[in-house]
């Protein structure tokens, strides 16, 4: 882990804080190629089949591994900026271009004596080059891996350019150095055998490879990179042991369990960084998935909110209406019941009881009016049933012209018998009317007379088209352009999100929205909900 640009921890597959199941692992690793190793040592000197196949095979698997290597740790060194992933990336880098020189040099396999112009020890040479230049970049690596980030200087991708110049430019050096320089060198193979030479070559190699593991294991706290970059120098130095010190000559047993060696340990880190990008991509598509549906849950919950705050709103502004229009039926109760007290003590029974039936008309006058605000208010789930359009409408426009000034206000419901019942959640549906009357009110303002008619005709699809039209002022084009949209209002006081709130719920029904022009002046809204017969036919079909 290391501190992003504003001091945010960035996590990244090679600064991973190794745990208990990463170091178990790794010990296996380490412990079964040193067992078999010393299972291998006794027979290091066997001779075996000469295939020469398995050079060319051997070195492609080798350069595709340890480019692939390269990649990602220059990939993760783009995001971190560590010197320390830098000089990692370069030290693969380096070790598969050199097994490409290596490779072609390789006597008899492409040629007698090898391509490049090589000669008896060139190949002998590149390998000793190879198996001492990886050391010196794993143990750069574990100088540089608890230095900070790379000042942000340089581009990432100037200082991954220029390694690759780099590294490229010192390859072929050491390249021509072991061909076309082959005679400056001590000579270190005769034939397919070793001469005494390599005892002190290969022992100077060795000794890097363990200079580099004790350096690692020193290095705390360790990464999970580190733990397996120790198990690739156990292996790196057992691949050394078997095919260049214990045993005798090419194509010997050493010699192929060594390179198998070799092969283990230039895959042990791709296949870590592989493993833990999976690991880390599962884990990242499980939280994406976890934050979406919560986020859904939210913006649910947020939605439902604020349909019930805009039921709220719409309250507040009829509660003085609604003390007013309460107080009529609770006045006439108390005039019809003082009436009856005087009538009783005259004994006029009939007339009593006429004034007791009266009083009680008007408590479920007075009753109905407060049920229908409650259930109108009441935060409940949305539940769609059957329901006649023709009571429902007469219901909401009682409701929308609580405390309202009815002179000059004349209302009109039609109901087309071929469109009367839909399927529909109740009270939303009353609050999309609700608003639209009251909008209509509202626009015309007070002492003007205003025509509303709420009707009812069938529509495709299966659905019903319901209208609020008015001969009000209307609606301006600019208005218009925006008129759905969330917080856009022409009221003083007003939330802009009434209409909004319209749109969503009559989309929640399967349904649209939209206003025209009325013909007679004002302005229509029309919106479709889902005919309950048609439901029904499709649901038994």
């Amino acid at each position: 882990m290391v501190d992003g640009p504003k001091d945010e921890p960035v996590f990244v597959l090679s600064t991973l804080p190794a745990g208990r199941a990463e170091r178990r692992l790794a010990g296996v690793v380490v412990l079964l190629s040193l067992a078999v190793f010393v299972a291998a040592v006794p027979f290091a000197r066997q001779p075996l089949p000469r295939v020469t196949a398995f050079i060319p095979a051997y070195e492609s698997a080798l350069v595709i591994s340890d480019l692939i290597t390269a990649a990602l740790l220059f990939g993760q060194f783009s995001i971190i900026r560590s010197r320390a992933l830098l000089v990692l990336a370069s030290g693969y880098l380096f070790c598969g271009l050199i097994e490409i020189a290596h490779g072609l040099t390789y006597p008899d396999v492409f040629s007698a004596t090898g391509l490049l112009g090589a000669g008896t020890q060139s190949t002998a040479w590149l390998y000793m080059f190879w198996h001492g230049g990886f050391p010196l970049a794993v143990l750069g690596y574990a100088l540089l891996k608890n230095r900070p980030a790379a000042a942000a200087g340089l581009s990432e991708g100037f200082a991954i350019a220029a390694s690759v110049v780099v590294v490229t430019g010192f390859v072929a050096v050491l390249t021509l150095l072991a061909t076309a320089g082959e005679a400056s060198l001590p000579p270190i193979m005769a034939g397919n055998h070793y001469t005494p030479a390599l005892i002190f070559v290969v022992g100077a190699v060795w000794a890097l490879s363990l200079l580099a593991l004790v350096v690692l294991v020193l290095r705390r706290p360790h990464a999970v990179l580190d733990l397996w970059l120790m198990a690739v120098m156990c292996t790196w130095l057992c691949d050394v042991a078997l095919s260049a010190m214990l045993n005798a000559a090419r194509y010997d047993f050493g010699f192929y369990a060594g390179r198998i060696y070799g092969l283990a340990a230039a895959s042990f880190v791709l296949i870590m960084l592989l493993l833990e990008t999976i690991s880390l991509y599962a884990r990242l598509a499980r939280s994406t998935a976890v934050e979406r549906r919560e986020r859904e849950r939210r913006l649910s919950e947020l939605h439902a909110e604020l349909v019930h705050v805009s039921r709220v709103s719409e309250l507040g502004q009829m509660v003085s209406a609604l003390a007013h229009e309460v107080n009529q039926p609770l006045t006439a109760i108390g005039n019809y019941l003082r009436g009856a007290q005087r009538l009783a003590q005259s004994g006029d029974a009939a007339t009593v009881q006429a004034a007791v039936d009266k009083a009680a008309e008007e408590t479920a006058r007075a009753s109905a009016i407060v049920r229908r605000l409650r259930d109108f208010i009441r935060k409940r789930d949305a539940v769609r049933r059957c329901e006649e359009l023709g009571p429902m409408l007469e219901e909401t426009v009682s409701l929308a012209l609580v405390g309202v000034d009815r002179w000059g206000i004349n209302v009109e419901v039609r109901v087309d018998p071929r469109a009367s019942a839909a399927l529909v959640d109740r009270i939303q549906i009353q609050q999309v009317l609700l608003n639209l009357i009251r909008n209509a009110v509202d626009a015309a303002g007070g002492g003007t007379r205003l025509a509303l008619v709420l009707a009812t005709v069938p529509a495709d699809g299966g659905m019903i088209e319901m209208s609020v039209a008015d001969t009000g002022p209307g609606l301006s084009a600019a208005v218009r352009e925006k008129l759905f949209q969330p917080f856009v209002t022409t009221k003083r006081d007003g939330m802009g999100v009434g209409l909004s709130i319209c749109r969503s719920i009559v989309e929640a029904h399967g349904g649209r929205i939209w206003a025209e022009d009325n013909p007679g002046g004002g302005t229509v809204f029309r919106f479709t909900v889902p005919d309950a017969l048609a439901a029904a036919q499709e649901e038994a079909a």
